[in-house]
C-alpha cells in the first residue's frame, strides 16, 4: 500500500494493476466509501477522466455497480498480489498466512470480506471455491479472521 500510493503521490500516476489490484482492492476489502474511493481516484491521478475511471473504480475494483462490469469482484488475498506482482518479495508480511502478528493484512481482510458479503455473493459461481475454503476453516478460525480483519483495517487506515 504504501509503494504505491507514495508513487501515485509523487508522480500523480500508477499502473492498472497498483490502482486495481492494490489501492482498489484494498478499498474493497475495508470496505472503504464508494464515493470518496472514487473522489480520490479522480484527484490523485493525472490520466483520470471519468469516462475512463468510473467505469474502473466503480466497476472493477469497489464492484459498485452490482456485477454490471464485473461477473464477480476483484477481490483478492495476498497470495494473488503475489501471484501477479512482485510487491511481496520486499514485504516484511507472511504472504501465506491469515493469522498472526506478520500474517498478510490483505489475507484476513480477504474472508472478512467474504463473510461479510456472503448473502450477495455467496451464490456467485465463480467464488463457490472461496467460499468452500471459508467454510473449511471453522468457526473458531473464522472468528479469529473476522477479528483479525477488523483490526488490519483500523491498522492500515491509520497509516494512510
Amino acid at each position: 500500500m504504501q509503494q504505491a500510493i507514495s508513487q501515485t503521490l509523487e508522480f500523480s500516476y500508477a499502473h492498472h494493476i497498483q490502482r486495481l489490484m492494490i489501492t482498489g482492492n484494498f478499498a474493497l476489502l475495508a470496505g472503504l466509501s464508494v464515493k470518496e474511493t472514487t473522489d480520490w481516484y479522480l484527484a490523485v491521478y493525472c490520466d483520470a477522466y471519468e469516462w475512463v475511471e468510473l467505469p474502473n473504480t466503480l466497476g472493477m475494483a469497489l464492484f459498485a455497480d452490482g456485477g454490471a462490469s464485473a461477473s464477480k469482484p476483484y477481490a483478492a488475498s495476498g497470495a494473488y498480489i503475489n501471484r501477479m506482482s512482485n510487491y511481496c518479495k520486499s514485504c516484511h508480511y507472511k504472504v501465506k498466512d491469515s493469522l498472526g502478528e506478520l500474517a498478510c493484512p490483505f489475507n484476513a481482510l480477504y474472508w472478512d470480506f467474504l463473510d461479510r458479503n456472503s448473502t450477495t455473493l455467496g451464490q456467485n459461481a465463480r467464488l463457490q471455491l472461496a467460499y468452500k475454503n471459508w467454510l473449511a476453516k471453522g468457526s473458531e478460525q473464522q472468528q479469529a479472521i473476522r477479528h483479525k480483519g477488523d483490526k488490519d483495517i483500523l491498522i492500515h487506515l491509520e497509516q494512510l
